[in-house]
């Protein structure tokens, strides 16, 4: 298939998943919880089910890296839950599914090894979902174990507090060497995108997490001081891989991911499809201490320490901040 086909695939499946993440959240279900901490719904198995369907169908020799699998579904979720994840994929395909295939559909390409890998999550940003915030759909696809093609489904793209429910959503996407784009989530023009120009610390926009357990704000305050940000620096906190999508898009100037654990490694999926995007939008991503992202670790990215993301002018003052707060 050819670089520009293959794009055009991946974007139609990211459409689909969000269509029933969009469906199901209509008639929200109680989320089952995974490792007895972070939430997992319907929507992540069904959307799932959808990409594992469609990759396996166009790319049956590749390999899957992804967050949910068939195992869980079959433990965490009730009978009740397996059946609507069955509906609303049979909704999505438009003939009837079995729950073995729902399953077989979750662990598409898990245990594959090969030159190619496709690194997905389904709902990024599951809390975002459940809360009525941010959300997207998130595909990636790694060639030699480095990103190469993105695409993010986001409903809610450009709604905030301040503005009314109402969103047309956005398809933010990108493979190497072709640029960064964006066009409303049901379709329309594309248009190219690129990160902003802002080069002064004091005037960026900071993009942080929401969730508090993801955002060491003692570390934040620290790094904002020492550039010399006052409390009323722009800075906006939001869920999922938006925040990629936002600095590529010149919506946010910095996204500094920070979790207050020491001890917890990032995963892939919640950061390969915006780093294509990102980088293609000409911005720049490195860990906190200004290294490359090793994407070839598995499951987690255990040699890399928290992520800086940034319109690149403004990166190297955030990573001298950054060593300086730590050496303190």
């Amino acid at each position: 298939m050819k670089p520009i086909d293959e794009l055009e695939t991946v974007k139609t499946v990211a459409r689909m998943a969000a269509s029933v993440c969009q469906n199901i959240r209509a008639e929200m279900v109680t989320p089952a919880l995974k490792d007895g901490r972070e939430p997992v719904t319907v929507a992540d198995y069904a959307a799932q089910a959808v990409i594992g369907h469609a990759l396996a169908a166009n790319f049956p020799d590749d390999a899957v890296l992804s967050e949910e699998r068939s195992e869980e579904f079959m433990l965490l979720l009730n009978d009740r839950q397996r059946a609507l994840v069955q509906r609303f994929v049979t909704d999505a395909l438009g003939g009837y599914v079995f729950e073995e295939q729902v399953c077989a559909w979750l662990d598409f390409g898990k245990g594959k090894r090969g030159p190619r890998t496709w690194v997905i999550d389904p709902i990024d940003g599951t809390k975002g979902f459940i809360g009525g915030r941010h959300y997207c759909v998130a595909i990636s696809l790694m060639e030699e174990s480095e990103p190469i093609l993105g695409v993010l489904a986001s409903p809610g793209f450009y709604s905030d507090a301040d503005t009314p429910k109402e969103d047309p959503g956005a398809l933010i996407y990108a493979r190497r060497g072709l640029g960064a784009f964006i066009e409303p989530l049901s379709g329309g023009l594309r248009q190219p995108i690129h990160v902003s120009d802002v080069a002064d610390p004091l005037l960026a926009t900071l993009l942080t997490s929401y969730e508090s357990a993801h955002v060491d704000m003692d570390l934040i305050e620290a790094v904002s001081a020492w550039l010399g940000r006052k409390s009323g620096a722009p800075r906006r906190a939001l869920d999922s891989q938006d925040k990629y999508g936002m600095v590529a898009a010149g919506l946010g100037d910095v996204y500094l991911r920070v979790v207050p654990d020491p001890h917890y490694t990032e995963k892939p999926w919640d950061h390969a499809t915006g780093y294509v995007i990102v980088t293609e939008a000409g911005g720049r991503v490195t860990d906190l201490d200004g290294a490359p992202i090793r994407w070839a670790t598995g499951r987690r990215l255990t040699a890399n320490r928290g992520l800086l993301v940034s319109n690149g002018v403004l990166h190297e003052r955030w990573l001298r901040a950054i060593e300086q707060v730590g050496a303190a």
